[in-house]
C-alpha cells in the first residue's frame, strides 16, 4: 500500500486517464445540453421542471474537475469530488437497471452510447479506484499545486 502512495507515476497516470474521461464526458455534455437533460430524464428520478439545472451544472463540474486532477490542483479535494461524482453515477445507473429501463446511460451523450447496466457500474468502479489512488497518494511531483 505504501508503494500506491508514494509512486508519483502512479498517482499521474490515475490523474491523466480519469482526468481524460470528464473532460471528454464534461465537453461532450456541454455541447448537447438539450440531449443530456433528455438523458437525465430518462432515469425517471427528477420532476421535468429539475432535469435542467443537472443538465447544465454537471457538464461544467465534470469538466473543470477533469482540468484540475490533470494539472495536479488540490488533488484531495478534487479526487473526492470525482468519487462523489461517480458514486452518484453509479448509483444512478444501478437504480435504472434494477428499474430495468432499457437506456442510455449519458455519459458520453453524442459520443457513444452505452445502457445501462453491469457493465457501466463496473466502469465506474474501476475509475472510483482511480480517484481513490488519486486521494491516497502522498506525492507532490507532477502537480502545479506542489502541496
Amino acid at each position: 500500500m505504501e508503494m500506491l502512495k508514494n509512486n508519483p507515476y502512479i498517482s499521474l497516470i490515475a490523474r491523466i486517464v480519469l482526468g481524460c474521461v470528464f473532460i471528454v464526458v464534461g465537453v461532450t455534455k456541454i455541447a448537447e445540453p438539450k440531449l443530456f437533460a433528455n438523458e437525465i430524464g430518462n432515469y425517471q428520478m427528477l420532476p421535468d421542471l429539475l432535469v435542467n439545472i443537472p443538465a447544465i451544472i454537471l457538464p461544467w463540474l465534470e469538466l473543470v474537475t477533469g482540468l484540475m486532477l490533470i494539472l495536479g490542483i488540490k488533488l484531495k479535494e478534487t479526487s473526492f469530488i470525482a468519487g462523489i461524482l461517480l458514486i452518484v453515477f453509479t448509483l444512478g445507473v444501478a437504480i435504472a437497471w434494477a428499474r430495468g429501463l432499457d437506456i442510455n446511460c449519458g455519459c458520453f451523450s453524442t459520443i457513444k452510447e452505452e445502457k445501462v447496466g453491469l457493465s457501466k457500474i463496473l466502469q465506474n468502479s474501476g475509475l472510483l479506484v482511480l480517484t481513490y489512488l488519486i486521494f491516497i497518494s502522498k506525492s507532490i511531483k507532477f502537480r502545479l499545486d506542489r502541496a
